[in-house]
């Protein structure tokens, strides 16, 4: 412990013998519950000026001293031009919520490290508002008010496309695309969005929102900072859908964020598969729980987007053929670790996942295929069974055949296709 933490220590325990052990806890209480107070009126105020995109009225937050913040602030207004916010707000959800550099600020000056959470929806699209969390430094003014000083004292937090520059929107009939490409790749995903929106409700029914958010970043390290990941890791997939599980998520609205260097790969059929795939992740979204197989939803997603383009087995699954062919045939259906983006031989993972919706269709119907997606989230939302065992139970239900059975189904399916 240094010097100056000693004597602050001691300064507390003369006031705390001065007020009494009681009084002292009840006037740091205080103290804390005026500043977060302080804080959130702050915050209060930023998100009324961008609400109203009013530039000065937003700078007013902002410590005069910290020009390139308020430079930031002017710019992310220019880049919010174009979105149509329905909601915005902030919740000051922690303080001292990360140390603050030490070098930072003169001595004595009053800082407040806080962990913020952004709430806003997009005018249309969003029922429920998206979060994303945010690390902000205040510090307390000479007028003695506390103002936004920094946003980058914590590497932590979330990134949305006006984070990364100017916000280009085009808008369909069922979608919404958020773009920092230019407008005719915008524009070819938001026809593409269109045409799988009802593509997918004939599968899977109409009981969604039946209208998708698609975010266009310029390049991968845009890709990577929106998705709070490494793009290393994802140089085979086109696109992600991210978003909460389960049926509490039922009205959000999820994001397909689009990877620019593998999607300017794909021809037309490509595309259109690979956005129908996506949007068959947002339609079964509510029904898509934590222990659903990653082979199922990979693979309903899968045959809902090759559905109805007269593609092959052969053409659709080259890889996973031509392992069959050289005698590499599974004897199980892939591991949820086998669809990480990174993971080996993860193209036939998907086709292995394609194959196996595939086999439900042809033996029981594509209602079968819909039917057992949804037996699997109920079978284990009691939490007393296994993910095997809610699967198992969903096939009895649904296909007349355990999960053993499947697979061996499966399996000859595999090696007739080999043939």
């Amino acid at each position: 412990m240094g010097r100056r933490a000693v004597l602050a220590a001691g300064a507390a325990a003369l006031v705390a013998g001065a007020l009494g052990g009681e009084e002292w806890h009840d006037r740091q209480h205080a103290d804390a519950a005026s500043d977060a107070a302080a804080v959130q009126a702050v915050l209060d105020r930023r998100a009324a000026a961008i609400r109203g995109r009013d530039q000065a009225a937003l700078a007013a937050t902002v410590l005069p001293t910290a020009q390139s913040l308020r430079d930031s602030g002017a710019a992310m207004l220019g880049n919010l031009a174009q979105v149509p916010i329905g909601t915005w707000a902030y919740q000051l959800k922690a303080l001292d919520a990360y140390p603050l550099p030490a070098a930072l600020g003169t001595a004595g000056t009053a800082r407040l490290a806080a962990r913020v959470e952004l709430s806003y929806r997009l005018s249309g699209f969003d029922s429920q508002p998206v979060t994303a969390t945010q690390y902000l430094t205040f510090t307390r003014s000479g007028g003695g008010d506390w103002l936004l000083s920094s946003d980058s004292d914590h590497a932590g937090g979330d990134v949305q496309p006006w984070d990364l520059g100017p916000v280009t929107v085009v808008q369909g009939r069922h979608c919404l695309v958020l773009g920092l490409r230019g407008q005719s790749t915008l524009q070819q995903l938001a026809d593409e969005a269109d045409r799988a929106v009802p593509a997918v409700s004939t599968v899977w029914g109409t009981g969604w929102g039946q209208r998708t958010v698609l975010l266009a970043p310029f390049g991968p390290d845009q890709f990577g900072r929106l998705l709070g990941a490494d793009p290393a890791g994802y140089t085979a997939i086109a696109a992600v859908t991210t978003g909460e599980l389960g049926a509490a998520e039922a009205g959000r609205t999820e994001r397909i964020t689009v990877n620019p260097p593998v999607w300017d790969t794909l021809n037309a059929l490509g595309r259109r598969v690979v956005i129908t795939h996506e949007t068959t992740h947002v339609a079964t979204r509510a029904i898509t729980e934590q222990w659903t197989p990653r082979w199922l939803a990979e693979g309903a997603a899968n045959w809902t987007g090759y559905l109805g383009t007269g593609r092959t087995p052969a053409q659709i699954a080259p890889e996973l053929l031509a392992d069959l062919r050289a005698g590499r045939i599974p004897d199980r259906l892939p591991a949820d670790s086998a669809f990480d983006g990174s993971a080996a031989d993860l193209p036939q993972a998907y086709e292995q996942a394609w194959f196996a919706c595939r086999g439900i269709v042809r033996r029981h119907g594509q209602s079968a295929l819909v039917a057992l997606y949804g037996a699997v989230a109920a079978a284990g939302s009691g939490g007393s069974t296994g993910p095997d065992a809610a699967l198992d139970a969903a096939l009895r239900r649904t296909a007349g055949v355990g999960l053993s059975a499947f697979t061996a189904q499966w399996v000859a399916d595999l090696r007739q296709a080999a043939t």
